[in-house]
């Protein structure tokens, strides 16, 4: 439940994993230094990146940079989505003193979404699959294979996709605009269970109110009071789903400061009330959905 950086951990000489999300969870925003590539298997997702947000149907694909902030907001019905994360370290035999490298890395630093009924969707989307096949059987030799898959989905974005390359200073500001977001959802972490307002929060970053309304919208893609309304009620979620609070005990713990607001802003980012949350999450433990949420 980080909404900030995300450190993984991944295998020093096979940089990668791959898990499944139900979606039935949203998920703060993020970033990592991985590359993500999201294939939705089955169902609708709606997915966050900086600015931008995509809905996708099934098939369809998102790779999302390596730094990229991105959030995943919570589905009303079943959907299954396979997350392949994996480092860049992971070509760098590869890339080492080619040309290609300075192709590559841009592209693998910017988020690309791709959509059933385009040439190199239906080719990322063969060895996708042959990836998740792969992986979930664990054959002698699968990560050879593996690495050779990833191989050619490089291999398909620098022959199809346009490039762009990016010059020291864009890529000295980038980084500044990372360490800028790392510290306003650190902030948020620790503090979002007491009062936060925007003078307080643009004053602690060192901002004007104006300048961090405008920065933090156009790299978040909502409003800072948006975003602490979704953090607090992902908190909830998170305390109605681990704990045996009551609901007014997880209001409070999750920054609310009173019970109708915490039922009201919980329904209108959720589509349900919090006790209709928490009753669905348990028929959903014995098999039961009496609650369509």
């Amino acid at each position: 439940m980080q909404g900030s950086y995300e450190k993984t951990i991944l295998e020093p000489d096979f940089p990668f994993r791959l898990f499944f999300n139900d979606g039935y969870g949203s998920v703060s925003h993020h970033w990592h230094e991985d590359i993500e590539i999201i294939y939705l298997v089955e169902g609708a997702l709606k997915v966050g990146v900086n600015s931008r947000t995509w809905k996708l149907k099934q098939g369809d694909i998102i790779i999302i940079g390596s730094g990229e902030v991105h959030y995943f907001f919570q589905e009303k019905k079943f959907s299954n989505r396979a997350v392949i994360q994996f480092r860049l370290s992971i070509y760098d035999s590869f890339l080492s003193g080619i040309k290609d490298a300075k192709a590559l890395r841009p592209m693998l630093t910017h988020s690309i979404c791709l959509t059933k009924g385009n040439k190199i969707h239906a080719l990322m989307e063969k060895h996708i699959k042959e990836i998740i096949s792969e992986y979930s059987e664990a054959k002698e030799g699968y990560k050879l294979i593996l690495k050779a898959r990833l191989y050619d989905l490089a291999g398909i974005l620098l022959r199809y996709m346009p490039k762009e390359e990016y010059s020291l200073e864009e890529l000295s500001r980038e980084k500044e605009r990372l360490k800028r977001m790392e510290s306003i959802f650190q902030y948020v972490e620790a503090n979002y269970q007491n009062q936060i307002d925007l003078d307080e929060i643009s004053k602690a970053m060192g901002f004007s109110k104006y300048y961090f309304t405008k920065f933090f919208k156009k790299n978040v893609g909502m409003t800072f009071v948006d975003y602490l309304s979704n953090f607090r009620v992902m908190r909830a979620q998170w305390s109605i789903l681990q704990e045996e609070d009551s609901m007014a005990e997880v209001a409070y713990k999750s920054g609310f400061n009173s019970i109708k607001t915490f039922n009201r802003v919980f329904k209108n980012i959720t589509g349900c009330s919090p006790m209709e949350y928490k009753k669905h999450v348990n028929n959903s433990k014995t098999g039961e959905f009496e609650v369509d949420i």
